[in-house]
């Protein structure tokens, strides 16, 4: 099973890319927060950037195939192959 990961301004610079590929065995149904978790770890100068005690940081805004993922509930979103998940810096209005 693979996650598509778009990466948008400091996300892209920690990691390097504008996008990757997380992959789990199969069988396995991620959960956002699983995915952000792997990512830190994966690439440690995000680390704490995007999860903390559970949760979505205020640092990211992460959408799942361009919906918003509340970050008081990143385990309630589980993920299929093929689904994408984009982390870009906190949306503002004005």
């Amino acid at each position: 099973m693979d996650i598509a990961i778009r990466l948008f301004a400091m996300f892209r610079d920690r990691v390097g890319r504008r996008s990757l590929s997380v992959a789990f065995e199969p069988g396995v149904q991620p959960t956002a927060i699983d995915v952000l978790t792997r990512l830190e770890r994966d690439y440690p100068r995000l680390d704490g950037l995007t999860t903390g005690d559970g949760e979505i940081t205020a640092t990211v805004t992460v959408l799942y195939n361009g919906r918003l993922v509340d970050r008081n509930a990143p385990a309630d979103v589980v993920l299929e192959d093929g689904d994408e998940l984009a982390l870009s810096p906190p949306l503002t209005g004005g």
